[in-house]
């Protein structure tokens, strides 16, 4: 297995160690637990510095100088920064709106969808 698979399949693990960790935050009820959501946040800080390696590993290896390459790229990078942009204004002590919650609920779901698009389209096809 080399190192570009490797950075893929733990990064895919992580990402599903982050849902469920965040499952496990939403239904501990409140006040939110120091413990879990320091945990949840690091997995996800991991998740994207992996995913971050094995982009920039398959733009160097690769023709990834396709516009739409790129821009799905970027779509993944703004569903992860909105991730953790909402993660953090949730854990805070103060009444947010509604939609707040609905994009960091819905915003996963999108962030998978575009990393894994991103990765077929700059691996296109190599082994």
């Amino acid at each position: 297995m080399n190192t570009l698979t490797a950075k893929l399949i733990a990064a895919g693990t992580l990402f599903l160690f982050t849902l469920i960790s965040g499952v496990i935050v939403s239904h501990s009820g409140g006040p939110l637990s120091v413990a879990l959501v320091t945990v949840h946040k690091l997995i996800a800080v991991a998740t994207v510095v992996l995913f971050g390696m094995a982009v920039n590993q398959l733009v160097k290896t690769g023709d990834a100088k396709v516009l739409v390459d790129l821009s799905v790229v970027a779509f993944a990078g703004v569903l992860f920064v909105s991730l953790v942009v909402t993660g953090a204004l949730l854990t805070r002590e103060m009444q947010l709106p509604e939609a707040i919650l609905k994009v960091h609920q819905v915003a996963p779901l999108l962030a998978l969808v575009a990393s894994t698009a991103s990765i077929y389209l700059l691996a296109g096809g190599k082994s």
